[in-house]
């Protein structure tokens, strides 16, 4: 699940604490953060008690028909080609930190993140599937890295700088870095028999863990660069030394496209198995939609993981909520492992997600 969740996100986190204050970036974290374990429960509810075999798109299928099956499947077709168009921007930033380059370098080197991963998508999962523990092992190696090299360097006063006018900044992005609600079905599947005992303890543990994670690092990083924290997080922390500068980029450009990689499959999957498309017309609509947005000027970075994480994010939280909602409506609920949170938590937390997307609106069209 820790695998699933940290990717690319991770890295806005500094900058949007530095934006609202890490106080209150910190709070964000520790709301969003149960409010999504809560979710992961319920979307875990939903896949034990419901019979058969069961996917995110196809036990919303169950509960709320044609229609949510649809916005579910569309909502993760955009929340996808966002997360690889944001991963296509930070991997050309990655790139040309390693190198040195400067000026409009970023712009082409994400053109080659874009091109190149697509190319690996085109082999498929066995080629992701050797890669992914390994990424995951080295990214947990860096935020390890980062947040003890950076205790020496940590000034107090940038830790303590509040900008209560920028309060929601860091939403869209926290929910972006939190989300992972597919990942529950595959949980259950590696847990077998012992699903029924250990899939909501499973969820807690790995959630605690990442928003810890989230926390250290994003003090650290905010801690040690202030108000000169950048999107990407790294190119500000010039006082770690020229290693740190060179071997940081070089980790994160290996996540970037190992991640991409990933991602892309999924989608393709999707297109291919639930839209029944031949490989070649599902992989060209996945890759080539990214690059297409890239090409028009879609390339910042923070916007897009905030605006991917607030409106397809909050649209997918909101129709488990529901899914969950209707399940205990029927009865289904009743073995005694069921978690019965009461209706107005459910129905709070969709009013949260359903806000957040309008507040995420409002701010995209000023």
């Amino acid at each position: 699940m820790i695998g699933a969740i940290v990717g690319v996100g991770v890295f806005g986190l500094p900058y949007a604490f530095a934006q609202s204050g890490v106080a209150l970036g910190l709070l964000e974290l520790l709301l969003l953060c149960a409010a999504l374990t809560i979710l992961q429960l319920m979307f875990a509810e939903v896949i034990v008690q419901t019979p058969g075999r069961h996917r995110l798109v196809s036990a919303l299928h169950v509960y709320l028909g044609d229609r949510a099956k649809w916005v579910a499947l569309v909502c993760m077709a955009c929340a996808v080609w966002g997360a690889m168009q944001a991963y296509m921007v930070v991997g050309g930033q990655f790139l040309s930190l390693m190198t040195g380059a400067v000026g409009d370098a970023a712009i082409q080197h994400a053109y080659v993140i874009g091109i190149v991963a697509s190319m690996l998508i085109w082999g498929g999962l066995r080629l992701a599937s050797r890669i992914e523990v390994l990424v995951v092992i080295l990214l947990l190696f860096l935020f390890v890295f980062v947040i003890f090299a950076s205790l020496p360097h940590i000034s107090a006063s940038a830790l303590f700088t509040l900008h209560s006018s920028q309060w929601f900044f860091p939403f869209g992005v926290l929910l972006f870095a939190l989300s992972g609600f597919g990942i529950v079905p595959e949980m259950k599947e590696v847990l077998g028999v012992r699903h029924k005992r250990e899939l909501a303890r499973a969820i807690i543990v790995a959630m605690s863990v990442i928003g810890v994670l989230y926390g250290l690092f994003s003090v650290a990083v905010v801690g040690v660069s202030g108000s000169a924290t950048t999107p990407i997080a790294f190119d500000g922390l010039t006082v770690l030394g020229n290693t740190f500068g060179f071997l940081a980029p070089l980790l994160g450009l290996i996540t970037v496209i190992s991640i991409y990689l990933i991602l892309g499959i999924e989608l393709l999957n999707i297109f291919k198995f639930d839209f029944r498309l031949s490989h070649l017309h599902a992989w060209l609509l996945t890759t080539l939609v990214p690059i297409f947005l890239f090409a028009f000027g879609v390339r910042e970075f923070m916007t897009i993981i905030g605006f991917v994480g607030s409106i397809f994010g909050g649209i997918l939280a909101i129709l488990i909520a529901r899914s969950y909602e209707v399940m205990r409506g029927k009865g289904l609920c009743k073995q005694p492992q069921c978690i019965n949170f009461p209706t107005p938590l459910t129905r709070m937390l969709m009013v949260v997600f359903l806000i957040g997307i309008i507040l995420e609106i409002i701010q995209t069209r000023i």
